[in-house]
C-alpha cells in the first residue's frame, strides 16, 4: 500500500485527491492541529508516530483524532538516525497499549532488525522501517535502515514470534 507523510493540508488535499487510504504522521507533526484536523476530517486511519513529543502532546493529538472517530495507530519512536539500543524506548509499548487502548506500532531507526523484533515480542502490532538496497548506499538515512534482504529476515522473525506467542503450550 503506497502511503505518504503529508506536512500541510495542502498536501493533506493533494493526496486524498489520489486516494490515500491512510496516513502517516511524522513525529515532528504532532502538535500540528490544522494537519491533524485535515486528516481526521478525511474519516481514514491515521498512524501517529510519537518521536519528538510528550506525553502531554501525544494525549491532546489522540482526543483530537478520537473527536472525528478515525481509526487509529501509535508508534514508539525515537527521532534519532541511527538509534542505539539504549535509547529505543521500547519500555514505551506497553505504556502506550495501556494508556490509549488502540493498536501500537514500533518506527524504528536502528538499522538492524532486532528493534523490530524485540518491539513484537513486546507487543507491538506495526513496524516500520527505513529500507535501502545496500548499507553501501549514500544518503541520510542509511546508517538507521536495513536491507531489502534483512528485510525479508524481520518478516520471518515477526511471524515466527507471532506463532510462538499465540500457540500455546498446555503443561499438566
Amino acid at each position: 500500500i503506497f502511503l505518504s507523510s503529508p506536512f500541510s493540508v495542502e498536501a493533506v488535499q493533494l493526496l486524498d485527491n489520489i486516494g490515500m487510504p491512510a496516513w502517516k504522521i511524522g513525529s515532528g507533526e504532532v502538535d500540528n492541529k490544522s494537519l491533524i484536523d485535515a486528516v481526521s476530517k478525511t474519516g481514514k486511519p491515521i498512524l501517529l508516530s510519537t518521536g519528538m513529543s510528550k506525553w502531554s502532546d501525544i494525549d491532546k493529538t489522540i482526543n483530537v483524532v478520537k473527536s472525528y472517530g478515525n481509526p487509529i495507530s501509535v508508534f514508539q519512536c525515537t527521532t534519532s538516525y541511527p538509534c542505539s539500543s539504549s535509547n529505543l524506548g521500547l519500555n514505551n509499548i506497553n505504556e502506550l497499549k495501556e494508556r490509549y487502548g488502540f493498536p501500537v506500532g514500533f518506527s524504528d531507526h536502528s538499522g538492524n532488525i532486532f528493534s523490530g523484533l524485540a518491539a513484537v515480542t513486546l507487543g507491538a502490532s506495526i513496524i516500520e522501517v527505513h529500507t535501502v538496497f545496500s548499507k553501501e548506499c549514500f544518503g541520510p538515512d542509511v546508517s538507521s535502515s536495513i536491507t531489502i534482504d534483512e528485510l525479508s529476515q524481520l518478516v520471518s522473525g515477526v511471524r515466527f514470534i507471532d506463532k510462538a506467542i499465540n500457540s500455546p503450550v498446555l503443561k499438566d
